[in-house]
């Protein structure tokens, strides 16, 4: 019997998507949610208020330079690496590029989509807002054949009977899923039905802050880099000298827009200020402060948002931070997204997906050629790979040799004479 995808699929077009869908009643529509406190209600609307003030979601923490760049980068990277579809044979693995499932992951899950688009999409709102969505659409005979992205402020999640249900807006109507056919994707900390959000845990009141102190500083420049002063004169003023003065000093010291006028006052001629200044309230060294912490929350050092003042113990060279990235902040997210796209597209059968990480591990060329030279044994020691293989890496076509096929395998008194410290004699 064949499974679904080992036919041949036609093109996207031309395939009847049947979206599966389950009753609605078992699922709260839009207006009923279960929300029992304003904090709640609060944050399935994204408005969270920060101890500093602002109010933090996805739209006004990406106006912040260091988160976009950490969303970016995060994003980025997963959307840079191949999803590849394997089959378990008796001697291993093999690539199965020709999987219908391989193009979807990798050229575009759907029409409207490329699948760099699809996995930065899904990234973002999982950093963001907690968690990222897709809908499974299937064929007749229940084979994949797009995976349609989802906004996150479109789906509602309810767990009911040890399962969880959704509901969908699309195209203005609600309709109702279950959890076979929606890829969910969520972010640290799920407790079954909802993740922790980066920018509304993990880092909300230093995003807040952040958003305030740009909010100072733009005030402060906006005004002429000058604090509010008052103007104090040991004698009467009479009117027409004090705006005379007031509109002088505004003149000269105004900034863009409307700066303010100072403050004028009889009785003694000084300067006074009336509010901190910008190296008083340590303005400069609490924004440097302020793009580490944010970072420290998406699990990037702060070198990798160009944050250069601090040294880095991640090691040195591509390969060195390429490898620290994937082990420390890459890792739980890609490990999150293989799972549940093995359990919801491939359970039960000899296939799988992984996400090569090779290509952000790639060094120099000569650190390369250095490990290349090691894997094909080098110094006359059995190697474990071959030439041909080490060429498809390169991206250059094979050897039309079956000798380049197989890893190299020194001579049986090559091998002696390693084993025996070089006399050739076995001790």
């Amino acid at each position: 019997m064949r499974l679904p995808w080992q036919k041949t699929v036609p093109a996207q077009a031309e395939v009847e998507r049947i979206p599966p869908t389950v009753e609605l009643p078992a699922v709260s529509n839009a207006t009923g949610l279960k929300l029992t406190d304003i904090e709640e209600l609060s944050a399935a609307f994204g408005i969270v208020n920060s101890l500093a003030g602002p109010v933090v979601n996805e739209r006004t923490a990406m106006k912040v330079s260091v988160v976009y760049a950490c969303t970016r980068l995060i994003a980025g990277a997963i959307a840079g690496l191949p999803a590849t579809v394997y089959r378990e044979t008796g001697n291993g693995r093999e690539k199965d590029g020709g999987h219908p499932l391989s193009s979807l992951l990798n050229l575009q899950p759907t029409p409207t989509y490329s699948a760099a688009l699809f996995w930065e999409f899904v990234t973002t709102s999982m950093l963001l807002r907690s968690a990222g969505y897709a809908l499974i659409l299937r064929d007749g005979l229940g084979a994949p054949v797009e995976l349609l992205p989802l906004p996150y402020s479109k789906v509602i999640v309810e767990s009911k009977a040890g399962r969880l249900l959704y509901a969908v807006e699309l195209d203005g109507v609600w309709r109702g899923f279950d959890q076979d056919d929606i890829l969910h994707f969520p972010g640290f900390g799920f407790d079954g039905v909802r993740s922790l959000s980066v920018i509304q845990h993990g880092a909300l009141n230093s995003v807040g802050l952040a958003i305030a102190m740009e909010q100072y500083s733009s005030e402060f420049f906006k005004n002429g880099a000058h604090q509010d002063v008052a103007i104090i004169k040991n004698s009467k003023w009479d009117s027409e000298d004090m705006e005379n003065f007031r509109t002088a000093y505004h003149q000269t010291y105004g900034g863009i827009g409307n700066g303010k006028y100072p403050l004028t006052v009889s009785k003694g001629f000084d300067i006074k200020e009336l509010s901190v200044n910008a190296e008083d309230a340590q303005l400069l060294e609490s924004r440097k402060f302020q793009i580490t912490d944010i970072a420290r929350a998406f699990g990037l050092p702060g070198f990798m948002v160009n944050d250069t003042e601090k040294n880095t113990s991640w090691g040195t060279g591509i390969a060195e931070t390429g490898l620290a990235f994937i082990r420390y902040t890459l890792a739980p997210h890609l490990q999150r997204f293989e799972q549940e796209l093995n359990r919801k597209l491939f359970m039960r059968t000899p296939w799988f997906m992984e996400f090569n990480t090779a290509g952000l591990m790639r060094g120099t060329t000569k650190e390369r050629y250095d490990a290349y030279k090691i894997a094909l044994g080098g110094s006359n020691v059995p190697g474990w790979t071959a030439v041909n293989e080490v060429r498809r890496v390169e991206n250059l076509p094979p050897v039309d040799d079956p000798a380049y096929d197989k890893p190299y395998m020194p001579p049986q008194g090559a091998i002696s004479t390693i084993n025996t410290g070089g006399n050739g004699n076995a001790q």
